[in-house]
């Protein structure tokens, strides 16, 4: 299935941030047990290569996405342990052409018009990032307004959790949105993975 297909079927993409492999395939397999089949895992401590690689191991169906992708080398190691997309919390040219060299999908981040004027030349998925610190959807709606009549997708993330994903995802051009909530860093330290499933099942259900 296409990247977008899979993003439209799911909606709402878990952004996780794993300490260590054991946590990482729990929650995945919390995440396939019910039906979720993506998950970004972002790259903000030192398992996180390793766990990308674990779980694509232990899941290969799982569609698995790296996250804060601030340099060439972190794209090149994400694809190495198995990442099949990349997402950034802001517009790197240089790694925007270098993910297009290596023909995967590449997400920047933006947060004003300028940068996405910039980023729709490398990417039809753009980020808004932080969106909620930005505005919310008054201000999604009103910095994409004038780039409507262009074909891109929007992936809102930051600030986005059970309380008002529905609203970004009513916005024109939102494909999906990144949410922790789901995958909630504070939760996973504790290993409260019951809590975990709860809310996996509050936001999915069975899909």
């Amino acid at each position: 299935m296409e990247l977008r297909e899979i993003f439209r079927k799911i909606r709402v993409i878990p952004v996780s941030v794993f300490e260590d492999t054991a946590s990482a395939l729990k929650t995945a397999e919390l995440l396939v047990k019910h039906k979720v089949d993506v998950i970004e895992i972002t790259l903000r401590t030192e398992s996180a290569f390793d766990c990308i690689a674990a779980i694509k191991k232990e899941f290969p169906a799982l569609t698995i996405g790296a996250g804060s992708v601030l340099s060439r080398d972190a794209l090149r190691r994400s694809v190495d342990s198995g990442a099949i997309f990349a997402v950034a919390p802001c517009l790197d040219e240089d790694i925007a052409a270098y993910a297009a060299e290596m023909k995967i999908p590449f997400i920047p981040g933006v947060s004003t018009s300028t940068e996405l004027n910039r980023a729709l030349k490398y990417s039809g998925m753009i980020k808004i990032f932080p969106a909620n610190a930005l505005g919310g959807t008054d201000y999604l709606n009103s910095v994409t307004a004038p780039f409507r009549m262009l074909k891109f997708d929007l992936i809102p993330t930051g600030g986005i959790d059970n309380k008002n994903y529905m609203e970004y995802l009513e916005c024109e051009k939102v494909l999906a949105c990144g949410v922790t909530y789901p995958v909630a860093e504070k939760l996973l330290k504790q290993k409260d993975y019951v809590s975990i499933e709860k809310r996996i099942m509050e936001l999915y259900g069975e899909i």
